[in-house]
C-alpha cells in the first residue's frame, strides 16, 4: 500500500508545487501503508512487550545522536578539499520555523511505518539487531529516486539508512509504539535538519552519501553492543532497565 500511495503522493507534491525542501509528501507514504496494515489485520499482530518506560532518557539519547551524526559529518568535512556550505535562511523557500516543523511532520510520517510498524512486527520474530538492519534495508530501498544518482550512490545511502535504522532501534525498542515514533521521529529529524543547517549544499554525489554512511555507520557501531545486551536481559527473563547507557 506505501508503495502505492507513494505516487499519489508524488503527483500531489507536483500539483502544489510544494518545495521538497519544506516537505516531501511521499514521506506520509509509509504511515499510509501502516495504517492499512493495522485496520486489516487489527488483533492479529503481535507486538512486543513493553520493557521501558519514560520519554526523558530517550530522547535525550535520541537529540545526541543526531547530535553525532552532524559531528562526525563536520569532522569529515574538515579532512576533505570540498567545504561544504552552512544554511543562510535568505536562500530558503520559506521561513526556517516552518520548515523545521514541516520537516519534523514529514519524519513522523516516514517513523510511523517504520519504527512504529516494521520494526516492532520484525522484533517478534528475530532479534532486535536483524530486525533493525532489515528496517534499515527496506527503509533505504524505499527511496527509489536516489536510484537515478546511479547503483553506487543508491547503495551506499541505503548504508546509511541502515546505519540510523540501528541507532534508532537503540533508543526505541521495549518502549510503547507512540513511543516509538516519538523517539525515532527526534532522531530523523535531528539528523536531517543537521544536515539541512550545517550542510544545505548536500547534494547526491558519491562522497557526500558516503560521508552520511560513515557518520551514521559510526554511530550504529556504538549502539549494537547494547541492543545485543538488551536481548541477552530479555531472554534470560530480567526486564529491561528504564534507562541503560546508550538509550
Amino acid at each position: 500500500m506505501s508503495a502505492a500511495a507513494s505516487p499519489v503522493f508524488t503527483l500531489a507534491q507536483s500539483a502544489t508545487g510544494l518545495d521538497p525542501t519544506i516537505l516531501v509528501l511521499a514521506q506520509f507514504s509509509t504511515a499510509v501503508g501502516a495504517l492499512v496494515a493495522y485496520v486489516s489485520w487489527r488483533g492479529r499482530l503481535p507486538y512486543p512487550r513493553t520493557t521501558r518506560r519514560g520519554l526523558l532518557a530517550p530522547l535525550c539519547a535520541a537529540a545526541g545522536l543526531s547530535l553525532t551524526v552532524a559531528l562526525v559529518l563536520w569532522l569529515l568535512a574538515i579532512a576533505e578539499p570540498h567545504r561544504w556550505q552552512s544554511l543562510h535562511t535568505s536562500t530558503l523557500p520559506a521561513p526556517l520555523a516552518l520548515i523545521l516543523l514541516a520537516q519534523f511532520l514529514g519524519a513522523a510520517g516516514e517513523e510511523v511505518g517504520w519504527r512504529g510498524f516494521v520494526q516492532p512486527i520484525l522484533e517478534t520474530r528475530m532479534a532486535t539487531l536483524s530486525a533493525a538492519v532489515i528496517t534499515g534495508l527496506l527503509f533505504g530501498l524505499g527511496h527509489f529516486p536516489m536510484a537515478s544518482a546511479g547503483l553506487a550512490v543508491y547503495s551506499v545511502f541505503v548504508v546509511s539508512a541502515i546505519g540510523l535504522s540501528v541507532a534508532a532501534a537503540a533508543v526505541t525498542t521495549g518502549r510503547p509504539w507512540w513511543a516509538r515514533v516519538l523517539v525515532s521521529t527526534v532522531l530523523h529529524w535531528g539528523v536531517n535538519i543537521g544536515m539541512l543547517v550545517g550542510f544545505s549544499n548536500a547534494d547526491e554525489s558519491l562522497r557526500w552519501v558516503a560521508n552520511t554512511a560513515i557518520a551514521t555507520g559510526l554511530v550504529a557501531a556504538v549502539c549494537v553492543p547494547f541492543l545485543i545486551r538488551s536481548k541477552r536481559r530479555v531472554s534470560s527473563g530480567v526486564s529491561a532497565p528504564r534507562v541503560a547507557v546508550g538509550v
